[in-house]
C-alpha cells in the first residue's frame, strides 16, 4: 500500500496515481483538505478515510507531496485548558506518524516540504556552487552605502510564495530590479538583494532520489521573462528542451540534495554566458509538469515506478 500525501488541487498528484492504478499498486491519498479518522491500536495505527481503512503497517511507501494530515478529534472540548492539551497532543502523535513515514520507502518528509532560501545558498557556496551574492536590508541608508552603482541588483521574496491571494485580486511577487533611487523610507521590511546574473539561459531541473532530469528555458530573449520565466508570456511562452547538465554539476548538487536530506525536488538554475552554472534555489514542492511533458521525460510514471 502506498500512502499520498498531497493536495486536493495538485493534478501532478491525479496523474501519478493515474499511473499507479496502470501499475496495479494499491494507493491511499490523503489531502490538506480532508479530516481523518485515525484510531491507535498499541503499535499500529489505523487511518479512516470515507471507506477506505488502511493500518500504518501496511503502508510500504510513502510520497509526501505537500499538504498534512488533519486528524479528527472525537473527544473535543469547550474548555480551553483541555482543548489546549489535547492540541498539543495530537500535534505530538502526528510528528510521530510522520517520522514513521520516514522509517520506509520514502519521496520526501513533511518536515523538509519547505527550506530556507538563505540557508540552502550558504550550504551551496560551502560546496564550490556558485550562487548569487545574498543581502538582507531593512534600512536605505545601508543599501545604498552597500550596493556598487556599477552594478545591478534584483530582489525576491525568502520564503519563495509569490503569490497572495485577496478578496478581488492577486498580487504576484516576482523577481525585480532595484531601483534604489526610488527607496523613499528610511526603513522598510527585510528584504532580500541579489546581484544581478545575466543568462545565456536558465534550467528547471528536476531530481528524483539521484536522478536529474533537465529542462533549458530561453526566457532571455523575452522582455517579460528575462528577470523570472514564472511571469509567463503565454501569447509566446519561452522556448524549452531537454538538457543534460555537465558531470560535475550534477554531483555537486546531488550532494547538496543530500545534505539537505531531501531525495526529490525543483532546482533552478543559471547559465551565464560564460557557461558559469549559478545556483539558484531547491523547492521540494515543485511543479514538474512544465519538465514532464515538454522534455517527454514521462516523471509520473517514473514517480509511480519507484513508489
Amino acid at each position: 500500500m502506498i500512502l499520498i500525501l498531497s493536495d486536493a488541487f495538485d493534478n501532478s498528484t491525479t496523474r501519478v496515481i493515474e499511473w499507479l492504478n496502470f501499475l496495479n499498486k494499491k494507493w491511499i491519498r490523503i489531502n490538506a483538505q480532508d479530516t481523518i479518522e485515525i484510531e491507535f491500536i498499541g503499535t499500529d495505527i489505523v487511518f479512516k478515510k470515507s471507506n477506505t481503512t488502511v493500518k500504518l503497517s501496511e503502508i510500504k511507501s510513502f510520497w509526501y507531496r505537500r499538504g498534512f494530515i488533519a486528524m479528527k478529534n472525537n473527544y473535543s472540548t469547550h474548555i480551553n485548558a483541555f482543548s489546549n492539551l489535547q492540541s498539543e497532543e495530537i500535534s505530538n502523535l502526528i510528528e510521530f506518524i510522520y517520522f514513521k513515514l520516514t522509517t520506509i520507502k520514502h519521496i520526501n518528509k513533511v518536515e523538509k516540504g519547505g527550506v530556507n532560501k538563505l540557508i540552502v545558498s550558504n550550504l551551496a557556496r560551502e560546496i564550490d556552487i556558485m550562487t548569487p551574492v545574498d543581502l538582507v536590508f531593512s534600512k536605505s541608508k545601508s543599501l545604498k552605502s552597500t550596493l556598487s552603482k556599477e552594478m545591478s541588483y534584483i530582489t525576491k521574496v525568502v520564503s519563495g510564495q509569490t503569490i497572495q491571494e485577496f478578496e478581488n485580486f492577486n498580487v504576484f511577487n516576482y523577481t525585480s530590479l532595484i531601483d534604489s533611487g526610488k527607496i523613499c523610507t528610511e526603513t522598510f521590511f527585510p528584504s532580500l538583494v541579489q546581484n544581478y546574473i545575466k543568462k545565456k539561459y536558465e534550467l528547471r531541473i528536476f531530481y528524483l532520489v539521484g536522478t536529474f532530469y533537465s529542462m533549458a528555458i530561453f526566457s532571455q530573449n523575452d522582455d517579460q521573462t528575462i528577470l523570472d520565466f514564472r511571469n509567463y508570456n503565454k501569447k509566446k511562452p519561452n522556448r524549452t528542451v531537454p538538457y543534460k547538465l555537465p558531470e560535475e554539476i550534477e554531483i555537486k548538487l546531488d550532494l547538496l540534495m543530500k545534505k539537505l536530506d531531501v531525495n526529490c525536488g525543483s532546482i533552478d538554475v543559471i547559465v551565464t554566458p560564460e557557461n558559469d552554472y549559478v545556483f539558484l534555489e531547491i523547492n521540494p514542492v515543485g511543479q514538474f509538469g512544465m519538465v514532464s511533458h515538454p522534455c517527454n521525460y514521462n516523471l509520473e510514471k517514473k514517480i509511480a515506478e519507484y513508489l
